[in-house]
Order: C-alpha cells, then sequence, then structure tokens
C-alpha cells in the first residue's frame, strides 16, 4: 500500500513540477514580475504572517478554554514579567509587538503604490519613460505585492478582531 502512495505523490509531485515550468515558459515579464513582487513582499511580510498566525493559535486556545503555550507569547512580547500577565494582556502585548513590522511593511508597499502612481500619470512621458524604467514591470510587481498585502491585512485584523471579542467576552464575565 505504501509505494502505491509514493507513486501517487511521485505523480503528483512531477506534474506540479511540468505544470509550474510550463507556466514559468508561457507566463509574461508582467506575469513573472507580479510573481516576484508577490514573493518579494511575503518574504518581507514573513514574520508578520507567523506572528499573527501564532497569534491566532494562541487566542483562539483561549477562546476554547484551554490553556495556550506561553512561551511563544512570552519570547515575542519580550518583557521581564511576561510570566506574571494574565494570558489575554500578553496576547494585546504581542499584538502591539507586531505594529512596528506591519508598520513597516504598509510603508514600504504604500512606496511602491508612489511609484507606480507617478508612472500611471506621468502621461505625456509615458513611451519614453516606461521604455526606462520598465513601467509595466513595475506595475506587475505593485499587483503581486498587493496579494501579500491583503494577506497581512486580513490576519492583522482577525487577530485583532479575535482579541477584542475574547476581551468583550471576559468584561462580560467579570460583570
Amino acid at each position: 500500500m505504501r509505494w502505491i502512495l509514493a507513486i501517487l505523490w511521485g505523480l503528483l509531485l512531477a506534474f506540479a513540477v511540468w505544470g509550474l515550468a510550463v507556466g514559468l515558459m508561457l507566463a509574461t515579464p508582467q506575469e513573472l514580475a507580479a510573481l516576484m513582487g508577490f514573493a518579494g513582499f511575503m518574504l518581507l511580510a514573513s514574520r508578520l504572517v507567523w506572528g499573527y498566525s501564532a497569534l491566532l493559535d494562541f487566542i483562539g486556545a483561549l477562546h476554547r478554554g484551554e490553556e495556550p503555550d506561553r512561551s511563544v507569547a512570552e519570547a515575542a512580547v519580550r518583557t521581564p514579567q511576561a510570566d506574571t500577565l494574565p494570558a489575554t494582556v500578553l496576547a494585546g502585548f504581542w499584538l502591539a509587538a507586531l505594529e512596528p513590522y506591519r508598520y513597516t511593511f504598509f510603508a514600504t508597499y504604500s512606496l511602491l503604490l508612489l511609484i507606480v502612481l507617478a508612472l500611471k500619470l506621468s502621461t505625456p512621458l509615458l513611451s519614453a519613460w516606461d521604455w526606462l524604467t520598465g513601467g509595466s514591470l513595475i506595475e506587475g510587481v505593485f499587483w503581486g505585492a498587493s496579494v501579500a498585502a491583503l494577506i497581512v491585512w486580513a490576519l492583522s485584523a482577525a487577530a485583532a478582531a479575535r482579541l477584542l471579542e475574547l476581551n468583550a467576552r471576559g468584561t462580560a464575565a467579570n460583570a
């Protein structure tokens, strides 16, 4: 039975590699630029994606009434008294600890947006400017980065909403 599963996984991997190779060969430069923009901005957002997903797991454990693993949260918060804090306060500090990374990510994304807008609004010089700077390629990078920005925004909004829901539930229980 294992060898059948191994053959199926091998075939799946072979089809995936073949599809990726064909897709890359048939892709336009703008599509490749969008792929590179997505990959680059996901690399920039990797700390945020991992941090928000771990925070969502931590808050999810609190919602279920379980005791979450505090070691990851205490390491993310980096305060000397983190072991004495209640779990909901620790989650709030963890969310606040991710804010500088989120601001840096969205500042970089905004800079890319301003560059793309400047290229789009320079209509009289557009053909020469596009030729010199690769304006359509920069626009492709922007659209790829937009997908990464949407992922980061969704994760941060979900973490903030779950923490707010947890705090509201705790406030209602204390009242």
